[in-house]
């Protein structure tokens, strides 16, 4: 036993020598960067210390000293230990997936002509805006730069373009986000440096990909709108604290960051030599400053990071956050232009530049983040439930009763270490002033203040107090589930269990409302759009109360006035809707796979065996598993394919009957995944379950991505071995899923074609480019299916346009007018 328990740490040793090892295998050129700019910095004295600007480069260093040799030796050597190591991490990280991506020999030719064509034109830029006195605050033109990772972020952003769509937005994005925050903010030489290479980077990474078909412009999935959206914002709260952090900030927007501070240092100089009503208040803040007004000023920050972080959530809670915090910065810094208490000199100064770039900063810059939130606001519904909204309202209301109770009462007791006689109109309004950042205070006076003891600690701690806990009480809000969402469903799902059919599952979707018989039997689940009540799939009933089941949710909607419409019903139901003389056309064709008579033998299923025989011969495996068990890795893989194939698409990701990511989460969901040798997902696929009198009777596919430069062949291979598994397990049949707006040849009599199932056709005409519904069910035909027609019905032709028009709003999930010109164009295009 003592072997066996020695052999276990060896062998896991064994194996994370074997990973470090085939790492460095893989990334020989990165490792040796990083080796190489260690030594460098050992070499020259920078790691202990030393001064190295004879190796930096500079416009001094260039033209005047003749420094030529500093172009490339300041890609070499890094001018601090902290500079070393974070330049290490770089190269183990970023600089290690550009080499993936482009490959040794390229990476190394790639790196050396961004880095130096970066620094030679980053040094003539430098040397141009040092003759012109209006951008003087950039640092001096003698600061040398010592940057490696100048030349790994520019061969990073080269290597970008040969990336997928959802890391090549993303590497941009956050790139780029990150070193324009540092560059305008703190503004230190070596920032411009970076994003100078960068740009560079960006279009040696354009030329590498000339003469390759990619579109410009790819479409972002709901999830990657939320989280570039709350980068973002997250970037314009950091920013200013990336300069405070700086010192202040020497970038031409570090104006800005006056807002996020106890006081400026620039309005307290002048004050020094000039007298205003400001100076009282800056006075005040300078008498009363500590760790507790630090933190108050940084209030502004820490909301926008708050609210960044519901926004990656898609909460509606913190859109309203971040657009307010913006705003209310916005109209600060207009109120400070009015108002004339910017601290830089008057027009016709020589800093007058500096003033412009300040009002892009401070002004610019906000308002149009809070325009763009409001525009972007439908990528963000969830919403607390309402007993989450009262439990935050009455948690903050309740903190700010408290601490204003607290600051009155105790500012009344110690009135005697205030600066000056204060009166109860002063403790009121300076309670009310201790809620608010100091710098949104500039320019409404300044009432009497403590000067020490117990009265200036309540002073400067009570609005930390107050919104330490508004903070935590909005982390907790985006937390709450909407229970009683997840009630109806689970209700629902009991009645599932019970039998809903192959499609019943969709029901349970986020979005979907239920409605429930008088004695808790039945149930239909239903996409309301305006005034239409869209019923999807079959109600959930015993077939001897169908006919009750459909008649009473009919009368449901005449008393809430929505006009109703049955979406992807089965033949079983059409003749209570020929008794009740409502109308109907086909949507669609179900493709079901009877498991019974699965063989996979004989010609006609040469076509699915022989992607199956391949796919197994070179190591394939099809990995059955749920959301919840895929690992960090698989995950990631997951989102990359998903958002490869949305950005592909020309328009926007369709709902309604179509499920995404967020749908493959479900517990209930069996998620069955094509890997490949190296461990790599090429394929994925989400089964919903169906169940009969609470057995599970079969699976219908519905999510389906595969890699688009993935084998040929898989999606076939998966298929097949979920539906041997299901035959295997006693089930009855696999759906392949409805093709929805599809029909076979002769599926529709012309007694039931009308106006409706023309605009349908229209539909399905201008979506079949982007998303190739005729083309899926003809690749469903391979598995010799059973065609289950779904159809529409509908009680009222005179609303047949409103229906319409209904179920293209359900594909498209509030779609905007830029989406509705794009279905346009694309039906054109595809009529043609």
């Amino acid at each position: 036993m003592a072997a066996v328990e020695h052999a276990q740490p060896d062998l896991a040793a064994s194996r994370r020598l074997s990973v470090v090892r085939r790492y460095i295998a893989e990334h020989v050129v990165a490792v040796s960067a990083a080796g190489l700019v260690l030594a460098c910095a050992a070499f020259t004295g920078t790691l202990w210390g030393d001064d190295g600007s004879l190796w930096g480069v500079g416009p001094v260093a260039v033209f005047s000293q003749g420094r030529w040799w500093t172009p490339l030796t300041a890609i070499f050597v890094p001018d601090s230990a902290v500079d070393t190591i974070l330049t290490i991490l770089l190269a183990l990280t970023g600089f290690a997936y550009a080499e993936r991506l482009l490959g040794r020999i390229r990476l190394l030719g790639v790196t050396l002509v961004v880095a130096l064509a970066g620094n030679l034109v980053a040094t003539a830029i430098h040397a141009l805006l040092w003759t012109v006195s209006d951008l003087r605050p950039v640092e001096a033109a003698e600061t040398p730069v010592l940057d490696p990772a100048t030349a790994m972020v520019g061969a990073l952003m080269a290597a970008s373009a040969l990336a997928s769509a959802l890391w090549r937005r993303r590497i941009r994005v956050v790139g780029f986000a990150v070193l324009a925050m540092f560059a305008l903010y703190a503004g230190d030489t070596d920032a411009w440096y970076r994003l100078v290479a960068a740009a560079l980077g960006l279009l040696v990474g354009l030329w590498l990909v000339r003469g390759t078909p990619r579109r410009s412009w790819h479409r972002s999935s709901t999830r990657e709108t939320r989280s570039i959206t709350a980068l973002v914002v997250a970037v314009t709260g950091l920013g200013p604290l990336a300069a405070v952090l700086a010192g202040g900030g020497r970038g031409p927007l570090s104006f800005a960051v006056s807002f996020f501070t106890q006081y400026d240092e620039n309005l307290i100089d002048l004050c020094a030599t000039r007298y205003s009503p400001l100076c009282d208040h800056q006075l005040a803040v300078v008498v009363t400053r500590g760790v507790g007004p630090g933190l108050m000023a940084l209030v502004p920050v820490a909301l926008l990071l708050v609210a960044a972080l519901g926004l990656r959530r898609g909460r509606r809670s913190a859109l309203v956050l971040a657009v307010v915090v913006e705003a209310l910065i916005g109209v600060l810094a207009i109120w400070s232009v009015i108002a004339g208490t910017v601290s830089v000199g008057p027009w016709g100064d020589p800093t007058w530049l500096e003033y412009g770039l300040w009002a892009v900063a401070a002004i610019g810059v906000s308002l149009a983040m809070a325009c763009a939130l409001v525009v972007l606001r439908r990528f963000f519904p969830v919403r607390a439930d309402r007993r989450a909204v009262l439990w935050f309202t009455g948690t903050v209301s309740a903190t700010l009763a408290a601490c204003a109770a607290t600051h009155l009462v105790a500012e009344s007791i110690f009135r005697q270490t205030y600066v000056q006689r204060v009166s109860v109109t002063d403790l009121l309004v300076e309670t009310l002033r201790r809620f608010v950042p100091p710098s949104f205070l500039r320019n409404l006076g300044q009432p009497p203040y403590p000067t020490h003891g117990a009265a200036l600690l309540i002073y400067q701690w009570v609005g930390v107090l107050f919104w330490a806990v508004f903070i935590v009480a909005m982390l907790r809000m985006y937390r709450f589930p909407q229970h009683a969402v997840v009630a109806d469903d689970e209700r629902y799902r009991r009645l599932l269990r019970r039998g809903g059919g192959t499609l019943g599952f969709m029901g349970t979707w986020r979005g979907n409302d239920h409605w429930y018989t008088a004695d808790g039997t039945g149930a239909v689940a239903f996409r309301r759009v305006g005034d239409v009540a869209l019923a999807i799939a079959d109600p959930l009933c015993v077939p001897g109360q169908r006919d009750q089941t459909v008649r009473a949710f009919v009368d449901h909607c005449a008393d809430q006035g929505w006009s109703p419409a049955f979406y992807s019903i089965h033949d079983e139901f059409l003749p209570i809707f020929r008794e009740m003389g409502w109308a109907y056309t086909s949507v669609g064709e179900e493709t079901v796979m009877v498991l019974a008579e699965l063989t996979l033998t004989g010609k006609a299923w040469q076509k699915v065996r022989q992607p199956m025989t391949r796919a197994e011969r070179d190591g394939f495996v099809a990995l059955w598993t749920r959301w919840d068990d895929l690992t960090a890795d698989q995950i990631a893989q997951i989102r990359e394919i998903d958002e490869q194939w949305v950005a592909d698409k020309a328009l926007p990701e369709l709902g309604f009957t179509l499920g995404s990511i967020e749908e493959a989460k479900d517990p209930d969901v069996a998620l069955v995944l094509a890997v490949d040798p190296e461990e790599r997902i090429q394929v994925v696929t989400s089964w919903m379950p169906s169940w009969r009198s609470g057995r599970r009777v079969g699976w219908t596919l519905d999510y389906m991505r595969r890699r688009v430069d993935g084998p040929n062949g898989l999606m076939e291979f998966v298929i097949v071995k979920t539906a041997l598994r299901a035959k295997d397990d006693g089930l009855e049949v696999v759906s392949l899923s409805g093709a929805p707006l599809a029909s076979k040849p002769g599926g529709a009599a012309e007694s039931d074609r009308t106006l409706l199932a023309s605009l349908l056709e229209q539909v399905a005409a201008a979506l079949e480019p982007a998303y190739g519904f005729a083309s899926l069910f003809r690749f469903k035909s391979k598995f010799r299916p059973e065609y289950r027609t779904l159809y529409l019905a509908y009680s009222d032709p005179v609303k047949l346009p409103g229906i319409g028009i209904a179920v293209l709003r359900a594909y498209l999930s509030e779609p905007s007018a830029r989406e509705l010109v794009a279905v346009a164009r694309a039906g054109y295009g595809g009529a043609r």
